[in-house]
């Protein structure tokens, strides 16, 4: 078994790998006496409890702290959680109370940045642990015939799907269908599976399909877990060459209550029976309680171009009376019984655009000060051009007297 250690060189580190050092060195004489332990005494020490080993299912490199940050946030934990890496995309977690502990365990899968944690429990006997390879998820299997709704027979179809956590005998009716919810461990080098076949003796095969819940990242072209299609190969595909798709994530109201990362909705309203926080009658509710995605009113945008609509087409119907109608109601009235000044009240009274006899002048058309200054400009031409035309024809007037005085002079 490789095992490696952090060697710092200046501002970097880097792993050396000891099993292929010693490949390369004599050892000596004090190198090679052996601590030998038996058995039996090991056995009486106190057990090194909760501790795991832990990598992330991805090609790409991170940043450990980002990485210790992620998971403390996700998991909030009572006391302190201590990592050490061993190397890149290797290290050991250690929990210091059971109830974190089963958290981590029990609770996944825990994503960072979409990749899933594979965590696995180590016994501290090795300076390096085995590296986990498993997910582990809830899936739910779909439509099975009530004939076979035991547990005998949904152990064998959730073998078909990972390796067996446990198996939830309980039914969930759901608007498509009934499921059954399953616990267990995914193997990240096969493909998921989509469809587990359900053969009775004599009969064609049933295919059942299967959903997962809170799913990492996985390809749509080759079904592993830890990259998408764009990441696989080239990336580059054509439509019915992605053979996996969102299809095969069931829908968050039927997630198993109490799922970390998301808040829990009644499916109540989608024709289901499970029940979850925030549902009314239920834990935590309050203000929001017994919403469903139903119930909740929905943005719609509004279409754009600036086009203007009437109140017809916005819906506000104002040319219907009943609209206007006080439909308040107080505990001191009695059904049926309405007095005649709430009959003419103002919301019975309808909009009269003739009421109050004229109708007002429109107000005076706003003029932009850029306007008015361009207006007086083109005043002030036409005043100037005008006084230009008047001293021209006086100068004529005044040439044309004198031309006359001048011819009555001549005939003296």
């Amino acid at each position: 078994m490789a095992s490696g250690s952090k060697v710092r060189s200046g501002k970097t580190e880097k792993y050396l790998d000891v099993d292929e050092l010693l490949k390369n060195l004599n050892l000596h004489g004090e190198e090679l006496n052996e601590v030998v332990l038996a058995k039996e005494e090991v056995r009486r020490w106190p057990e090194v409890k909760w501790l795991a080993a832990g990598t992330i299912l991805t090609r790409k490199s991170f940043s450990m702290q980002s990485l210790k940050n992620t998971l403390q946030a996700a998991w909030n934990p009572a006391q302190e959680v201590k990592f050490h890496e061993i190397e890149p995309n290797l290290f050991v977690m250690q929990a210091f109370c059971l109830g974190d502990w089963n958290r981590i365990m029990d609770n996944g899968p825990w994503l960072f940045r979409g990749c899933a944690l594979m965590a696995e429990a180590f016994d501290g006997a090795a300076v390096k642990p085995p590296t986990p390879n498993r997910v582990q998820v809830w899936a739910q299997i779909h439509k099975i015939p009530p004939l076979f709704r035991n547990n005998e027979v949904l152990s064998q179809l959730a073998s078909r799907v990972g390796d067996v956590v446990a198996v939830d005998g309980n039914v969930v009716q759901t608007r498509n269908g009934a499921f059954h919810r399953i616990r267990v461990k995914l193997n990240p080098a096969k493909p998921l599976t989509r469809f587990v076949p359900l053969t009775m003796e004599g009969s064609d095969p049933m295919f059942l399909q299967v959903k997962y819940e809170k799913m990492p990242k996985h390809c749509e072209h080759c079904g592993l877990m830890g990259h998408t299609y764009l990441e696989c190969g080239t990336g580059e595909y054509e439509e019915n060459q992605l053979q996996f798709g969102q299809w095969m994530i069931a829908e968050d109201i039927y997630w198993k209550p109490g799922t970390p990362g998301i808040r829990t909705r009644s499916a109540a309203s989608e024709g289901g029976s499970v029940r979850g926080r925030g549902q009314k009658g239920g834990r935590g509710g309050g203000r929001f309680a017994g919403r469903s995605a139903h119930n909740q009113r929905k943005w719609v945008p509004i279409p754009s171009g600036g086009k203007k609509r009437n109140s017809g087409e916005a819906g506000l119907g104002m040319d219907r009376e009943e609209d206007l109608e006080d439909s308040t109601s107080s505990p001191l009235k009695q059904p049926g019984v309405t007095g005649q000044a709430e009959k003419d009240s103002g919301a019975r009274k309808k909009l009269d655009m003739n009421a109050g006899g004229e109708i007002p002048p429109p107000p005076p058309e706003y003029i932009t000060p850029s306007e008015k200054k361009k207006r007086m400009r083109r005043a002030a031409d036409a005043a100037s051009e005008k006084s230009d035309k008047g001293s021209v024809n006086s100068d004529m007037v005044i040439t044309a007297d004198v031309a006359a005085s001048e011819e009555d002079r001549r005939a003296q």
